[in-house]
């Protein structure tokens, strides 16, 4: 009868191992290419609120429907290419972070190439 339980045990105790699971680790090849920390050529990288970043936001705001206004830009990251890409974190005085991505071309024109989305750029 000893044997019964102990074999039972080792039996439950096994199974009860194996199916415990964890969390797989973040791939790196997941996270986004603007979000990455690594220096590339021709990737994104952490730039300061100049004022072409900052009309940028203005013209992300001024497609919004909120009545909330800005509070403060979190965090600007741009890419070089025939022109610039701006990937941009902003805050509104309602407390909402906001993410949004705006192209500016040679001839300075700025177009929406993400539109603003709730939530961090970088998670």
């Amino acid at each position: 009868m000893n044997k019964v339980w102990l074999v039972s045990l080792t039996a439950l105790a096994t199974l009860a191992g194996c199916s415990q699971t964890t969390q797989p680790e973040k791939d790196p090849a997941s996270i986004s290419p603007m979000c990455r920390t690594e220096a590339l050529a021709g990737g994104w990288s952490v730039s300061e609120l100049t004022p072409e970043a900052q009309r940028a936001v203005n013209t992300v705001l001024s497609q919004m429907n909120t009545a909330s206004k800005l509070k403060q830009v979190n965090e600007v990251r741009t890419q070089v290419v025939n022109g610039v890409n701006y990937a941009i974190e902003f805050t509104l005085e309602n407390g909402e972070v906001w993410h949004t991505v705006v192209y500016r071309n040679l001839r300075n024109d700025y177009m929406i190439e993400e539109v603003a989305q709730l939530g961090p750029l970088c998670p």
